[in-house]
This record gives C-alpha cells, sequence and structure tokens, in this order.
C-alpha cells in the first residue's frame, strides 16, 4: 500500500501480478499452509514484483522509430482560396503548420503554430511540450493521478513531477497513432481507439476527431466519441500559436491583445498549477481581468504563482466568442470560438531557448537568417478549449463522466484574419456590440450603446473614443451572457 500511495508509474499488467503474488502469500500465511521462513520469502518476492514496476519514475520508451508506416507523414488541407492551410500528422493527431495569408503588415503567409521541423521530433523530443497534440483522455491535470468513478478509485501515472496527471499520462491522445477515417482537399478526420485500462483509464473509447477549413479562413474542430463501459472524458487540441510568426526574431508573444468578453471568472488553481475547486472573480483579480482588450504581457508575472499565465477561465460555452488574440506586428488577428465551458490559455512559460541541453530550434517558417534560432521563454500562446481542469475530483464542476450508450460532441474553432492597427479601435466597438444580442433583457441598454458607438466611430474615425466605448460595450455583454447562463456553480 505503501509503494502504490507513491503513485509512481505501474503498468496494469504488473500490478496485477504483483498483487495477486502478495495476495497469495497473505492467505497462505493466513491458514498456516506455509511455514515462517516461506512466508516470509514469499512476501519478499511478491513485494519485489512491486517495487520494481514502481522503479520506472521516467516517461517509458515511445519506440519512436517502430510507429506504423505513415505516422509522421505529413496531411495538408487548405480552403479553396489557399488563404488558410493546415499541416497534420497521424502521429498524435498534431497540427504542425498553420500558414495563413491575409496579414495586413505583411507580404505572403505566416506560419502561427510553433512545432518541429522534423515531424519525428513530436516523438523523439525530451522537451515534450504538446506542440499542436490532441490530448485526451482527459486533458489539463488530475490530482494525485487519482479518480473515483461508480465506487472504484482509478489510479493515473503521475507524469507532471510526480504531482498530478497532465494530459491523460505518459502515454495519451499526444502519443498515439491515429487512423485517417475520411479525407478531403478541406478537411480530414482521424480515429483513435483507447482501449480499456490505457493509462489507468476504464472503457473502451472511439474517439474521432474532424478538423475542417473553411473559406473564410476558418480551423473548424469537431469531437466526437463513445464508450462501451462508463469513463471520463474531456478532449482538447493544444495548438501553439504566434502571430507574429517570430517575424523580425521576435522571441515572444507579449504584444499579444487578448479579449475575452465572456471571461469574467477563472479557476483557482494551487502552487503546482492543479485546481483547488474554487472559481474566482477577475474583479478580485484584475491580472486576470481580459473582459478589456490588454496585451498578454501586460500583467503577466501576477498571473500565476510560477510566473506565466497558465490559467482557465471560466467562459459559458454556446459557441459566443470566446477570446480575441491579435498582434500589430503582422496584423493578424484570431477569433476563438468554443462550445466548452472554459478556455485555458498558456503563455510558453516552460520554453528555453538558452539553455543547450532543453533550448527547441525554430521550424524553417518561423526562422530568419542563417543563424540557428530557438523558440523562447513565453514565445507561444496556447488556448485549450476543455472542460473544467480536474473536473473528475470536484463535484461542483460540470461532469465530465461519459456512460455507456451517451456520445461526446464538442465544436471549437480557430478563426484568423487580417486587420491595420488603425482600424483596431472600431473593430473591438463592433465586435462588442455582437454580443449584445442574447441579452434577455436590457433592450434599451443595447440600443443605447449602439447609438454611442455609432456616433463616436463617426466622429472619431475609429480610433481611441471607439475603443474605449468598444470595451465598455464588451463590460456590458460580458454581464448579459454571465446573466443569461445563469447562477454560478457552488464554490467548494
Amino acid at each position: 500500500l505503501k509503494l502504490l500511495q507513491e503513485g509512481r508509474y505501474l503498468p496494469p499488467h504488473q500490478l496485477q501480478r504483483g498483487a495477486t503474488s502478495l495476495s497469495f502469500c497473505l492467505s497462505m500465511a493466513q491458514s498456516r499452509k506455509l511455514r515462517p521462513a516461506r512466508w516470509l520469502r514469499c512476501i519478499l518476492l511478491s513485494s519485489a514484483v512491486l517495487r520494481r514496476a514502481h522503479c520506472r519514475e521516467g516517461p517509458p520508451d515511445f519506440r519512436c522509430d517502430q510507429q506504423p508506416e505513415g505516422a509522421y507523414d505529413p496531411i495538408t488541407i487548405r480552403n479553396a482560396a489557399g488563404t488558410l492551410e493546415a499541416t497534420f500528422l497521424r502521429y498524435g493527431g498534431t497540427l504542425t503548420h498553420l500558414l495563413f495569408t491575409g496579414g495586413t503588415e505583411v507580404q505572403g503567409p505566416i506560419d502561427v503554430a510553433l512545432g518541429w521541423e522534423d515531424p519525428r521530433q513530436y516523438c523523439r523530443a525530451p522537451q515534450h511540450q504538446y506542440f499542436g497534440a490532441s490530448v485526451g483522455r482527459v486533458a489539463n491535470r488530475i490530482a494525485n493521478g487519482t479518480f473515483v468513478l461508480g465506487g472504484a478509485t482509478y489510479t493515473l501515472p503521475r507524469n507532471e513531477n510526480g504531482y498530478d496527471t497532465l494530459h491523460g499520462g505518459w502515454s495519451g491522445f499526444d502519443r498515439q497513432v491515429f487512423d485517417v477515417v475520411t479525407r478531403s482537399a478541406s478537411s480530414v478526420t482521424f480515429q483513435h481507439v483507447s482501449r480499456d485500462g490505457e493509462e489507468g483509464f476504464p472503457g473502451t473509447l472511439t474517439v474521432q476527431i474532424t478538423h475542417s477549413i473553411s473559406d473564410d479562413n476558418e480551423w473548424q474542430l469537431h469531437y466526437h466519441a463513445t464508450t462501451d463501459r462508463d469513463t471520463v472524458v474531456s478532449l482538447t487540441s493544444h495548438p501553439y500559436f504566434n502571430l507574429n510568426g517570430n517575424i523580425n526574431n521576435t522571441p515572444h508573444v507579449l504584444e499579444h491583445e487578448l479579449w475575452m468578453p465572456t471571461g469574467d471568472r477563472f479557476i483557482e488553481v494551487d502552487s503546482h498549477l492543479i485546481a483547488t475547486g474554487a472559481i474566482g472573480s477577475v474583479s478580485d483579480a484584475t491580472y486576470l481581468d481580459f473582459t478589456t482588450p490588454k496585451t498578454l504581457g501586460k500583467d503577466i508575472d501576477m498571473a500565476t504563482a510560477t510566473g506565466g499565465c497558465d490559467t482557465a477561465w471560466v467562459i459559458g460555452g454556446a459557441l459566443p466568442l470566446a477570446l480575441e488574440a491579435y498582434t500589430p506586428l503582422t496584423g493578424i488577428g484570431m477569433h476563438v470560438r468554443t462550445d466548452q465551458p472554459s478556455l485555458q490559455i498558456y503563455s510558453g512559460n516552460f520554453l528555453n531557448g538558452t539553455d543547450p541541453k532543453t533550448r527547441m530550434p525554430r521550424k524553417r517558417s518561423q526562422s530568419f537568417g542563417l543563424e540557428p534560432q530557438y523558440y523562447q521563454w513565453r514565445g507561444a500562446l496556447v488556448v485549450e478549449a476543455q472542460q473544467y481542469p480536474d473536473a473528475v475530483n470536484h463535484a461542483n464542476f460540470p461532469s465530465v463522466v461519459l456512460r455507456r450508450g451517451e456520445v461526446y460532441s464538442q465544436r471549437t474553432s480557430y478563426q484568423l484574419f487580417g486587420q491595420s492597427p488603425r482600424d483596431r479601435g472600431s473593430k473591438a466597438a463592433s465586435l462588442g456590440m455582437q454580443l449584445l444580442g442574447p441579452w434577455p433583457s436590457s433592450v434599451v441598454q443595447s440600443w443605447a450603446v449602439l447609438f454611442l458607438v455609432v456616433v463616436a466611430c463617426a466622429l472619431d474615425r475609429g480610433r481611441r473614443l471607439s475603443t474605449l466605448l468598444g470595451g465598455w460595450a464588451s463590460r456590458l455583454a460580458g454581464w448579459g451572457l454571465s446573466h443569461a447562463r445563469g447562477p454560478e456553480p457552488r464554490l467548494k
């Protein structure tokens, strides 16, 4: 029991072998069918099996050179105009490139997704950052690597410093080779059958993920999953965005302007970034307040106890505008929409471009000049649409249990657009007004704000005043949506 409580990685077959032999020894000792010397020997041998199973604390051998044929072959889809193009691997269902043509401050396509140049590095690299990967069975962190379902306790590998299970364990979906079910010029559907007991999760889960590129430059994801036994599911994608594409060797994304019109609450975490079960308000933590636009770097040092942004905001779902990101360096912006209740934002805090042992070279599409270049600290904006973190261990969070016979479904999209910095203010105002529609009441307020924004844009030509009013509109919209989505969940 002491060994099990240490929570080190334990292959199920070794656990079963060791536990069975240990149970046999104890039963023989109880019935006095073994002499004390043999009883002691039996105990020591079976305990050794358990100890040997626990001695491996690091990741297993992923057998990167023995993957199925085609695991690392690129699969590219694009829209009819060729203005948005995405490339994937079957390994991990991974996004490797996302090229957008339409930035107002640049010529030609810009690759806005971080990744490796050599596709085999998605398996081989010891600095595994989940670059562009599909994540499951449960995204984010599970405290202590355990959860209870149907009265049974399930133990998972603690693959993050021994504290928790991160993104499904050592061999989560990011380490699986997906099958291609269907494919067209603008769409591809991947499938993975996660067997009962894979990384400790119960039930055989069949997952399909469809990626599509629309003519209005939107990367759309549709997740579909079924199970033959009650289990837990919270899927996401893990793209590392950099809308400036490292242009002019810009090392970070701190100039990115973020706006989350409905992100007025967030999931509180402890010093290990594990959800505590409490939900905080950005009014009490203004450094996490993006309900009015501000740059990612403005309050980033205050965002978490470990420094940098790695936080889940409560956004309400139902496919509203969850996030807008924009950089004036390229004039590229991005809208994120999802039906999931939370949005995890991570600022690449564990990227390190200075340590020769851990630094990761940029791929060619994001490198400029002849000298070797590396991804730097805070050099990415990761946007993960998902269920609440560690929902398996908090009854006050929305449930992530998938019952036999039920269907798991999720929709998320990332839409890229080009916008000149001088037109930024009027755009923010108009987007604020888009969110006023769902108000069940406050019609007078809606028309009043609309009138003010129209007058401001006419008089100010979309500059400072319209930006300010756009911020007010976004706050009012966030208030309206928070009332429309009902009462907050019970705080733990």
